[in-house]
């Protein structure tokens, strides 16, 4: 048999095999994500009542986006910043994400694990939603953060900004940077949280209405 035709054989089996085995690891993550099977049962009526189902990621992104019927225009009132939000899944409005009587946690690092968020995220409710600037955030928490968005709607942003603009956000909203030390250690007082009448942006900008009547700062130039 010429070569060229053995050749062609090894190449078909090859690829053959790259196929089953891509088959199977896509059944393997299936099975090991839980998707479609409920949590296991506690053996107990009270508890199994709250114990909720295992979604995954393809789940969420086949959710509708949670701003899909807003409707309104975005309003751009008070100071303006050269950040955005961070993940489209926190629009709640056709254009963006606009917010009143927000509260701001303003972190001087990276997130890098949602335990270090779960304080904040408890208080937050849709009359106090909650907007969270880091000058990074862990892909994982971002995207737990944008699924808690689309699957329960969940009152919360979060944006990067560099050290420049978390500063002058601090000293617009009233708020203290927090370290990451202190997050990882749960210090998160009332006290150093920041608050505005009014937060709106888009994926790139930013405007901040203070709840003092501080007079803005210019527009910084669009991206």
């Amino acid at each position: 048999m010429p070569a060229l035709t053995w050749f062609l054989i090894v190449v078909a089996v090859g690829v053959a095999l790259l196929a089953a085995a891509v088959v199977a690891d896509r059944h393997a993550r299936r099975r090991v994500s839980g998707l479609g099977q409920p949590a296991p049962l506690r053996h107990s009526e009270e508890v199994n009542r709250h114990v909720p189902t295992y979604i995954t990621q393809d789940e969420v992104d086949a959710l509708p986006a949670p701003n899909r019927a807003a409707t309104g225009s975005l309003p751009r009132r008070g100071e303006g910043f050269s950040f955005g939000h961070a993940h489209r899944d926190f629009a709640n409005v056709a254009e963006g994400v606009s917010r009143d009587n927000v509260t701001l946690l303003i972190v001087d690092g990276t997130v890098s694990s949602m335990r270090e968020l779960l304080a904040p995220l408890s208080a937050a409710t849709t009359a106090d939603p909650l907007v969270i600037v880091a000058a990074g955030f862990h892909p994982d928490v971002l995207t737990t953060l944008a699924a808690n968005r689309r699957v329960l709607q969940a009152p919360v942003a979060a944006a990067v900004a560099d050290a420049r603009e978390r500063l002058r956000l601090a000293e617009l909203t009233g708020a203290s940077q927090l370290s990451v030390a202190d997050l990882q250690a749960g210090y998160v007082p009332s006290t150093v949280l920041g608050l505005a009448l009014h937060w709106s942006s888009t994926s790139t900008r930013a405007w901040v209405q203070a709840s003092d009547g501080s007079q803005p700062r210019s527009e910084p130039p669009a991206r």
